[in-house]
């Protein structure tokens, strides 16, 4: 319960003599007959309603602030992020080409002409009467002669 509902109501005559004596004093006060500082009336100030704007207005220029704060370091961040996707495309890209470079020389290394080339070079010799092993029955197909120097 509030305060005002605690307190005993005031009487029907109490309320009409309250209005009696106000009707009169407004009336004295309109007719000039009574000065406003007798009745115990004083001038105060307008309410300044633009007092509660401000609060509003400051919030919204906060949120305005930080939102626009916000969208340039996003950017900022996308912009030196692009600058780093170039500079590792370029690098991908030689890679890339190195790579292609290497597989070149791997295929040109690996060639049978290549290899019998640098088997050569070693000291190894060509052999003119190959024999194969049959693997299911252990079986020697053909007849296994040693290579000699010289012979092509």
């Amino acid at each position: 319960m509030t305060a005002t509902a605690n307190r005993p109501r005031a009487s029907l005559a109490q309320w009409q003599t309250r209005a009696d004596t106000l009707r009169s004093t407004v009336g004295d006060l309109g007719r000039g007959r009574l000065d406003v500082r007798d009745v115990g009336l004083r001038l105060v100030r307008p309410v300044q309603s633009r007092a509660r704007r401000a609060p509003f207005v400051v919030v919204v220029l906060t949120v305005l602030a930080t939102g626009l704060v916000g969208l340039i370091l996003i950017s900022t961040t996308l912009q030196s992020l692009a600058f780093e996707q170039s500079a590792l495309d370029a690098e991908v890209s030689t890679l890339e080409h190195h790579r292609d470079q290497l597989n070149r020389e791997v295929d040109r290394l690996s060639s049978p002409a290549s290899i019998a080339d640098r088997a050569s070079r070693l000291g190894m010799v060509r052999n003119t009467n190959p024999a194969f092993l049959r693997l299911s029955d252990d079986e020697v197909l053909g007849k296994p002669v040693p290579a000699k120097r010289g012979d092509r």
